[in-house]
């Protein structure tokens, strides 16, 4: 009888939508003003919410590009405060 032992084979992560991973993205005191020197572009869509299809729906844009203009828009944000607190 063989008792070599086998470990058993990790259980993958769960994959979190792709709405799920942005969703601790907060906005911090101060942010009001920083937002309010983007580009309307950006300040538009920081002010939306809901799912990047709802967004998508309401802007008549693909899934793709609401995802990617919010990166960007959060991204840029994220430059400022750092500008900020340098």
């Amino acid at each position: 009888m063989d008792t070599h032992h086998v470990a058993p084979h990790p259980l993958p992560k769960p994959r979190l939508k792709r709405v799920q991973r942005f969703s601790h993205f907060a906005l911090e005191p101060g942010d009001e003003e920083l937002i309010s020197q983007l580009p309307e572009l950006h300040r538009s869509m920081l002010a939306l919410s809901g799912s990047y299809q709802e967004i998508g729906q309401k802007l008549n844009l693909p899934g793709g590009t609401v995802r990617s203009r919010l990166h960007r828009a959060r991204a840029a944000l994220v430059k400022m405060r750092e500008a900020r607190h340098s």
